[in-house]
């Protein structure tokens, strides 16, 4: 990626953009995090199963030289082939599988639970001389070149070091039996190649390090592209500000419906308005069914006198209900007083009688 092109991505990515990333197959992870692991668990698997793999090999050894004949008969072959094979199964099964195990933990360890095709789709770019040829030599590529060589050097080092210091001990090892010799120097193969694989897995360990703030890196994003995601993770800031003016119209007309129903409207009187309904058998209190300030507050009365429903001037009291109640609320305790009031006086008016 340009330089320019990442000083320009100053956001961090969003977890739609780090999701998409991961279906296309795009995570922060070490291959040689994965090998020098697999390796290590099969080493010291083997640093403990040994034993039990140098009996199997010596059962199977003498079991074929003390039985074994000139005249083989075919069914003999036969008997002695599956031996073999039960003991190379029974020998190394436990290995393949134990290879098996720690691929898919690793893995795990470092991806998760990652299943996508996306990879193996073709890409015509990949087959880009250019971007190939960029690829070989760029400044990763060198990078990645000098740490191999560094590599090869220390663990030329380790190896020498180690063999350099058992080396009185070659000539002493010949005089030994050949079972315990094979002991012996399978312990030093273990020693030296547990040295190199620790170094390496610093490497490794360094090496996920980077891959891992490199990822973080590609992820980021420029302003224009968080907004272009946010549009199309939420819409079209200008569509969503339609549709809110269309849910407050459809609601502001729903409100005008219930004016007309409304007992009383009371107003400051030309500021607020506020229209109150009360039905004894649906409500516990007086509810109110819509308010308004200015050109809403005429709308209410004049919807209020075309349906003959009561007007009743009382500014403190419109004030009140306007800050204190929402739409569809029944009026607070501390106003059923003066909404009593308002009500009787209107009941008067309708020459009704208050239950």
């Amino acid at each position: 990626m340009p330089e320019d092109d990442r000083s320009a991505r100053t956001e961090p990515p969003t977890p739609r953009r780090r999701q998409q990333a991961r279906e296309r197959g795009q995570v922060a992870r070490s291959n040689d995090l994965n090998g020098v692991l697999l390796m290590m668990g099969i080493l010291l698997f083997f640093r403990f199963y040994v034993p039990i793999f140098v009996g199997d090999l010596k059962s199977l050894f003498y079991l074929v030289w003390s039985d074994f004949r000139l005249d083989l008969t075919l069914d003999q072959v036969y008997v002695y082939t599956m031996k073999l094979f039960a003991y190379i199964i029974k020998g190394l099964g436990p290995i393949f599988l134990l290879a098996i195990g720690l691929g898919v933990a690793v893995n795990v360890l470092q991806v998760g639970v990652l299943v996508t095709g996306y990879p193996l789709i073709p890409r015509l770019d990949r087959l880009n001389p250019v971007e190939g040829f960029k690829r070989l030599f760029s400044a990763r590529t060198l990078v990645q070149t000098l740490v191999n060589l560094a590599k090869v050097v220390v663990v030329g080092w380790i190896v020498y070091s180690a063999l350099a210091k058992e080396l009185p001990t070659f000539v002493e090892i010949v005089d030994v039996p050949l079972f315990a010799s094979l002991a012996w120097w399978a312990l030093l193969i273990f020693r030296i190649s547990m040295k190199i694989l620790l170094f390496l897995l610093v490497l490794a360990v360094l090496d996920y390090g980077y891959n891992r703030w490199e990822y973080e890196r590609s992820l980021m994003m420029t302003k224009e592209e968080l907004k272009e995601e946010l549009k199309q993770m939420e819409g079209d800031p200008q569509i969503r500000a339609r549709i809110r003016r269309v849910q407050r119209e459809l609601a502001r007309q729903r409100m005008m419906k219930e004016v007309e129903k409304a007992d009383v409207v009371i107003t400051n009187p030309t500021h607020i308005a506020v229209a109150l309904r009360y039905d004894p058998e649906k409500d516990s209190a007086p509810v109110l069914v819509a308010k308004g300030m200015r050109l809403l507050a005429e709308r209410i009365k004049e919807i209020a006198i075309a349906h003959g429903v009561p007007i009743v001037e009382n500014p403190v009291l419109a004030r009140s209900i306007y800050r204190m109640v929402e739409v569809g609320e029944p009026i607070p305790e501390k106003l059923y007083r003066a909404v009593a009031e308002v009500l009787a006086y209107v009941y008067r008016l309708k020459r009704k009688v208050v239950v």
